[in-house]
């Protein structure tokens, strides 16, 4: 009988042994595993972060594109050589990045393993016009195509952010890239000089929207008021604050190259003028950009440019005035 169960406790003890090998290399494989998923998820961020970043650019500048994309990359973590190629499209309107990183095994040598390759891409397109710019909306929307995109609001500087400014474009006139256009320089009607109400009227509210942009979300359909009178001080204070902020941003700005947080950069609602009779409400049926040259006497020098909104929400029926809605990835 003690012989027995001694022959009983040694194999219960090899037994053990044997398991207790198994479940230590389950361990140590596991924990190879959820570094190799750190690095990767790690990788993934980058991507995406720099092909969104780089998508702004588009379709009018692939080179700032790139050299963006891959900026916003190494700033999310990745080293220059861990990006292996950052491509646009050949019609422009979508940017790739990808990357790789060569991670080694802590347990898994054990087995003969010592790295593994993991690599990452990431593709972001512009998208629809959109159907609303401000708001600076946080979350996910649908985008084309069944994709999602998580959009995280104005990104400008704290002058110049990217709401929309209180002048009103006429819908009725068509208008090209890089045409040179003066603004609120004539009547549009009766007490009228294309100013807008976005929010609340004064000469205070005037200025601060022409400074910072209109922080709220202004839709396509949405009827909003006029601002009757010739507002020359606030419209010229309040662009003086943008141009004074764009020499400390990007002094070399042009309209046709540009960094995506130049305060001149000027996002504008484009409603239907029927030739309002003082304060009167006019309907937004599209958004539009121009490039801000200068302002004087409450004119406005500026050229019609072709430009992303950051802080926008893209939609299949918006219609098209040279604004594209937040970029969006798509793989």
């Amino acid at each position: 009988m003690k012989s027995r169960s001694r022959g009983a406790k040694g194999q219960t003890a090899v037994i053990f042994t044997l398991v207790l090998v198994a479940l230590l290399g389950a361990t140590a494989l596991g924990t190879d595993v959820a570094v190799m998923y750190a690095n990767w998820s790690e990788l993934q961020k980058a991507v995406d972060a720099g092909a969104l970043a780089g998508a702004n650019f588009l379709p009018n500048d692939p080179a700032s594109a790139q050299s963006t994309a891959n900026q916003y990359a190494q700033m999310n973590g990745l080293s220059s050589s861990e990006i292996t190629a950052i491509q646009v499209s050949s019609d422009d309107q979508q940017i790739t990045v990808s990357a790789s990183r060569n991670v080694p095994y802590f347990f898994g040598r054990v087995l003969g393993l010592s790295s593994q390759m993991i690599s990452v891409t990431a593709t972001a397109a512009i998208p629809y016009s959109p159907s609303t710019i401000g708001g600076a909306y946080n979350g996910t929307n649908s985008g084309g195509g069944g994709t999602t995109s998580s959009y995280t609001g104005s990104y400008g500087t704290s002058v110049g952010q990217y709401g929309l400014v209180p002048i009103g474009l006429d819908s009725n006139t068509t208008y090209s890239n890089g045409q040179s256009m003066t603004l609120h320089n004539t009547q549009v009607g009766a007490g009228n000089w294309g100013t807008v109400e976005l929010g609340s009227p004064g000469g205070s509210v005037l200025r601060s929207n022409f400074a910072n942009g209109y922080s709220g979300p202004i839709s396509v359909g949405d009827w909003i008021n006029t601002e009757p009178g010739n507002k020359i001080g606030p419209v010229d204070q309040g662009l003086a604050d943008r141009l004074s902020a764009a020499q400390q941003i990007d002094p070399n700005g042009t309209f046709s190259s540009h960094s995506s947080n130049d305060p001149r950069i000027l996002f504008l609602p484009m409603v239907n003028w029927e030739s309002p009779n003082g304060r009167a409400a006019v309907q937004v049926t599209g958004f539009a950009a121009v490039w801000l040259d200068g302002v004087s006497g409450g004119d406005l020098q500026v050229h019609f440019i072709t430009q992303v909104a950051p802080d926008s929400l893209p939609d299949a029926n918006a219609p098209y005035s040279n604004v594209r809605g937040a970029p969006i990835l798509i793989k």
